[in-house]
C-alpha cells in the first residue's frame, strides 16, 4: 500500500512538471522577409522571462523582461547601429529608479529617476556634445523650481521657474551671446505683468506681448 501511494505521489509530480514544462512556450515571430522579429516565451497569453525585438536587419532593437506579462526588470534599447539606445527599469509594469537615454554617438542625452512611470527628482539633459542643456526637477511627473538652459557653446538662453509643470514667477531670456533680450513674468503658465526688452547695450523698454 505504501509502495503504491508512493509510485502516485511521484506520478502526480512527474505529470506537473511536465504541465508545467508545456505551459512555457517559446514564441517566434518574423518579418515578411523570413528574418527574426521577436521571441520570447509565454505562460498562456502572457510574456515571462526575457524577450528580444529585432530590427529588419537583424540588429537587435531591445530587450526586454516580463513577469506575468508585465514589464519587469532591467530594459535596454538599441538603434539600428547597434549602440545603446536607453536603460530604463520596470517593476509590476511601471518605470521605476533610476533611467539613462543616450544620443547614437554615445554621448548621454539624458538621465534621471522614475516613480510610477513618471518623472522625479532631478533630471539632467545634455547635447549629443557631452555638454549640459538644462536641469529640472520633477514633482509627480510635473517640472517645479528653478530651471536654467544653456546652448551647446554653454551660453545660458533661459531662467525661470515652474509651478505644477507651468511657468511662474520671473523669466529672461537671451540671446546667443549671452545677451539679455526680454524679461517678465508668468502666473500659472501665462504671461502678466509689463514685460521688457533689452537693446544692445542693455537699456530695457515696455514690450507688448
Amino acid at each position: 500500500m505504501k509502495g503504491q501511494t508512493h509510485w502516485k505521489i511521484l506520478g502526480l509530480l512527474l505529470s506537473a512538471m511536465v504541465f508545467n514544462g508545456h505551459s512555457q512556450d517559446l514564441i517566434r515571430d518574423h518579418y515578411p522577409n523570413k528574418v527574426l522579429k521577436s521571441e520570447g516565451a509565454k505562460i498562456g497569453d502572457s510574456k515571462e522571462g526575457e524577450w528580444k525585438y529585432f530590427y529588419p536587419s537583424g540588429v537587435l532593437m531591445a530587450r526586454e523582461f516580463f513577469k506575468s506579462g508585465n514589464l519587469d526588470g532591467r530594459i535596454e534599447y538599441f538603434y539600428a547601429t547597434k549602440k545603446l539606445q536607453a536603460i530604463e527599469q520596470w517593476k509590476d509594469g511601471l518605470l521605476q529608479d533610476s533611467a539613462w537615454y543616450f544620443h547614437e554617438n554615445g554621448q548621454l542625452e539624458r538621465k534621471g529617476k522614475y516613480k510610477d512611470s513618471q518623472y522625479e527628482g532631478a533630471w539632467k539633459y545634455f547635447y549629443d556634445s557631452g555638454r549640459q542643456q538644462r536641469s529640472l526637477t520633477y514633482v509627480n511627473g510635473l517640472p517645479q523650481g528653478e530651471v536654467r538652459i544653456f546652448s551647446e557653446s554653454g551660453v545660458l538662453l533661459q531662467k525661470g521657474f515652474y509651478q505644477e509643470g507651468l511657468e511662474d514667477g520671473a523669466w529672461e531670456f537671451y540671446n546667443e551671446a549671452g545677451k539679455l533680450e526680454y524679461s517678465g513674468s508668468y502666473e500659472k503658465g501665462k504671461r502678466v505683468g509689463q514685460w521688457f526688452t533689452y537693446d544692445k547695450r542693455g537699456n530695457k523698454k515696455p514690450w507688448r506681448y
